[in-house]
């Protein structure tokens, strides 16, 4: 028995020596795998608040988008659309009573158009259903059609049409349509005074010719028995009477100038004669002179 207690002992001795290399590695095991765990449950709770803001988000987006999708309302995609008899209108082809379509207030008598483009689609207007059948409907516009818009349009399939639309964007729309409305309101009223204008411009040029060819004479009056001044003009016809004055005045000088001389030839006999009497009379006598 003593044999064995010590063999046991020496057992366990040797036991405990080879136990403590691997204790000392379980306890390095042990801490790692604890800070493992401490960061694997930092992770989750991080994780967990990350699910957490996803869900809310994804939870306001789907509010965003229920009350985006009440906004619009049903959509349909037409199989095809042409033009319409009248500008501006439309004739959607494989949409009409059969998605709803009705004129006169019924279900649905008012849709907003989408046609397709290269970047995606763009908004064409409000259109009234005119008349429905059964697959197929006509369009006429809601807002007032401005001139060659419709050639802006792209006729063919894959146009949309909406319901409805969002009241910002109804009210976007209304606030483009006044400014437009104001904006032709004014260029009708330019144009307007552009065809006074032009009307005024036309009279005065009238006007302008008439008194030129009172100026300057009207050659297509040569033929007609007129005043002279009627077919060569005033201007031509006071050039006339300025060289009829001109010469009349020339012949008045020359008459006056002849005039002068006669005068001065008559003053110079005059004085001749008197001096010529005055020696005549001093060589006859006195008592001959006084004979009667």
């Amino acid at each position: 028995m003593k044999r064995f207690g010590i063999w046991l002992a020496i057992l366990v001795m040797l036991l405990a020596l080879a136990a403590t290399p691997l204790a000392s590695r379980l306890v390095q095991v042990r801490g790692s795998w604890q800070k493992k765990t401490a960061e694997a449950k930092t992770k989750v709770i991080e994780l967990r608040k990350k699910a957490d803001e996803a869900e809310k988000a994804v939870e306001i987006a789907k509010g965003d988008l229920q009350r985006t999708i009440h906004g619009w309302e049903r959509v349909w995609t037409a199989p095809q659309v042409t033009e319409g008899r009248q500008p501006g209108t439309l004739t959607v082809v494989g949409l009409g009573t059969n998605v709803g379509f009705a004129p006169n207030g019924n279900v649905i008598p008012i849709v907003y158009a989408f046609q397709p483009t290269a970047e995606g689609m763009s908004y064409v207007g409000s259109f009234k259903i005119s008349a429905a059948q059964e697959t197929q409907a006509a369009l006429i516009p809601n807002w007032r059609l401005r001139p060659n818009e419709d050639k802006t349009w792209r006729y063919g399939p894959n146009w949309r049409f909406r319901a409805n639309i969002p009241l910002q964007h109804k009210t976007l729309f209304a606030d483009f349509e006044r400014i437009m409305l104001i904006k032709d309101e004014l260029l009708a009223q330019q144009q307007r005074n552009l065809e006074y204008q032009t009307n005024m411009k036309a009279k005065a040029e009238e006007q302008l010719g008439m008194r030129m060819k009172e100026l300057k004479g009207d050659p297509a009056l040569a033929n007609q028995n007129l005043d002279k001044f009627l077919i060569a003009g005033y201007q031509q016809a006071v050039a006339d009477l300025e060289d009829a004055r001109n010469n009349v005045e020339a012949e008045v000088d020359d008459l006056r100038r002849q005039i002068k001389r006669t005068r001065d030839e008559i003053e110079r006999l005059t004085k001749e004669n008197e001096s010529l009497a005055d020696q005549g009379a001093g060589n006859v006598p006195r008592t001959a002179t006084n004979k009667p």
